[in-house]
């Protein structure tokens, strides 16, 4: 889905891929535009008049006052003939100057010309004197303003981008990269690399500014990857999307009641109330168990302090605590989720706990805490499936698949009625590139829970990963009938968002309507699903509805858990708004409709 529209990474405008395009089929030709070849002109001229710089100068042909500098008193008088005549003199006098980097000289004479005729070149000239002494907002100043008399100016637009990019104006930057694209005066290898930098600068720094600390600049893609929305100056309130949710619950056996419950309680009867939420697959039900579980904690607490010798009440207090640590993980705050869960693992220990510890050192890369607490887990119950499976799920993560392979049978073997341990053993299979086993597994899951919409769903992704389209298709549409004949939430939105991703891989008009349809529904059932967002803002830059785009991209971002995927959404936002801004302006507007009306012609379309 990220290449619907956004073009990888260097600029989120389809006019601009398929101008590369163009150019690889001319065999990437390192072409040079007329601006450049006059450039070079200039440049042997300058050279030449460098070496004649020694010898006797003839007198200025403009009028000039005692201290030998132009004389303008008499200009109302000036024609207009002699007004370019002068104004030429004088941008050579600068010329001279500039030659020999006396820079303040330089500039002086490029005004006077100025003061005589607005003309495009003395404005560059006098931005590239300002990149001598380094002053760049005068740069973008005086490159604005020759811009605004000769928009194409290729070798202004360039300078000025790059002043930009060094004031951290990277948008800016950007759009006047892209517009030296659309217009075709450089070639991608110039080009695509200062637009990805660029880009990555823009979506990085907004990236700070709005989730914070992160060293942004510093930060490897591992780092991002694995770095939770934690520490921020907005920590994430809100749970995932309920498909998530509903996914990761789905693998524990469900617990509906505790030891010692008394109704008289408000604790208990809270905790109850979450731990009956939690199982209920519906998209309310997780924010209402996340509510229960944070009361129950507070009042055992408090109960708890008054007697803080009742075993009982530990017990409780652990469970309570042992869920909202979780839900803190899930709302991407890790570190109150591990202060929760080890408080809890050290009034109670329960299998949950350690399984959840682990998962917290899973999402820092500390494998080898997270194998510890598999192993406290089995010390206090050996025939926990859930344990064995989420152990298989790091052995599959790391590779390590003899492993994986017989914690999954064991899983399996313990809960035969739990139908993940029966997905993921199909799906390991096919990692070790054997189909055969991997589809007659899947066959076994299907005829044990026929009614489960987990097994087509998957097989589906699987069948995507081959590039059996067809069968994929038929596959997501079985787990959508499935999913729809339950009450509750199982794959959830799922199968539309991966149907909707397949169809976009053969992009017909039908597909194309279909692929935005179903995105528009998974949003509208799940609107926590960032997959569903970014997959629908694809969808609108393609229709051209940009500014919704946007909207979802941003969306998505504050959705996203890991630090990669919200720079990912950022970055086709960033990308976006670009496009927004160049669509903007007819006359960029109307080229781009010509770029691809050629396109289309070629049936590059």
């Amino acid at each position: 889905m990220a290449t619907v529209a956004a073009t990888g990474t260097a600029i989120g405008a389809y006019y601009y891929y398929n101008q590369l395009q163009q150019q690889q089929q001319r065999g990437k030709k390192n072409t040079i535009n007329k601006d450049e070849k006059k450039d070079t002109k200039d440049s042997q001229k300058e050279t030449e008049g460098a070496k004649k710089s020694t010898a006797p100068s003839n007198p200025p042909i403009y009028p000039v006052s005692s201290n030998g500098e132009p004389d303008f008193s008499n200009k109302a008088n000036f024609t207009a003939e002699e007004k370019d005549k002068y104004a030429l003199a004088l941008k050579d006098k600068g010329n001279q100057f500039f030659r020999n980097k006396k820079y303040d000289d330089a500039i002086k004479y490029y005004n006077w010309a100025l003061e005589l005729k607005e003309d495009p070149v003395f404005y560059s000239n006098l931005s590239a004197c300002y990149v001598s002494v380094g002053d760049l907002k005068k740069v973008v100043e005086m490159s604005t303003k020759a811009l605004e008399l000769k928009p194409d100016y290729s070798k202004v637009l360039l300078r000025r981008a790059s002043a930009n990019e060094g004031l951290g104006k990277f948008a800016d930057a950007m759009f006047d990269l892209s517009v030296l694209s659309l217009n075709g005066d450089f070639n991608d290898a110039s080009i695509e690399p200062m637009l990805e930098r660029n880009l990555n600068k823009q979506a990085m720094s907004k990236l700070k500014e709005k989730f914070g600390d992160i060293d942004t600049a510093t930060a490897t893609p591992t780092e991002l990857s694995t770095q939770p929305a934690k520490e921020r100056k907005d920590k994430q309130e809100n749970l995932p999307s309920v498909t998530s949710m509903a996914s990761f619950f789905g693998i524990f056996k469900p617990e509906l009641t505790f030891a010692n419950y008394d109704e008289s309680n408000e604790a208990d009867k809270e905790l109850m109330n979450g731990l009956s939420n939690l199982y209920k697959r519906s998209p309310e039900s997780y924010d209402k168990a996340d509510e229960s579980f944070t009361k129950a904690a507070r009042l055992f607490e408090e109960q708890l302090d008054k007697n803080n010798e009742d075993e009982k009440l530990k017990e409780k207090l652990a469970i309570s605590l042992e869920h909202t640590g979780i839900f803190k993980f899930l709302k991407n705050d890790p570190l109150g989720a591990h202060e929760d869960i080890k408080k809890a693992i050290e009034l109670f220990p329960r299998v949950n706990s350690y399984i959840y510890m682990a998962l917290i050192m899973a999402d820092r890369n500390d494998s080898t805490e997270y194998y510890n607490y598999f192993d406290k887990a089995l010390k206090l119950d050996s025939n926990n499936s859930s344990v064995y499976y989420h152990r298989g799920q790091m052995n599959f993560i790391l590779q390590n698949y003899d492993q994986a392979g017989k914690d999954f049978d064991k899983a399996k073997e313990l809960d035969p009625e739990n139908i993940f341990p029966y997905i993921q053993l199909a799906c390991l299979a096919y990692r070790e590139n054997k189909f055969d086993d991997c589809e007659t597994l899947f066959s076994e899951a299907k005829r044990k829970f026929p009614e489960a919409p987990e097994v087509p769903n998957f097989f589906a992704e699987i069948l995507t990963d081959k590039n059996d389209f067809d069968k994929a298709l038929k596959q997501y549409d079985l787990a959508i009938e499935l999913e729809n004949k339950l009450d509750g939430i199982y794959v959830g939105i799922a199968p539309l968002v991966g149907k909707a991703t397949l169809l976009t891989r053969n992009p017909t008009v039908e597909n194309f309507i279909e692929a935005t349809n179903l995105l528009e529904k998974a949003s509208k059932l799940d609107p926590r699903s960032e997959q569903a967002k970014i997959g629908l803002a694809q969808m609108k830059l393609q229709q051209e509805d940009i500014d919704e785009a946007i909207t979802l991209f941003e969306e998505s971002a504050d959705l996203a858990r890991t630090m990669e995927e919200k720079l990912q959404a950022i970055t086709f936002a960033e990308a976006a708004k670009v496009q927004q801004r160049i669509r903007s302006d007819p006359v960029l507007a109307k080229k781009i409709q010509e770029t691809l009306a050629k396109l289309r012609e070629q049936g590059l379309m």
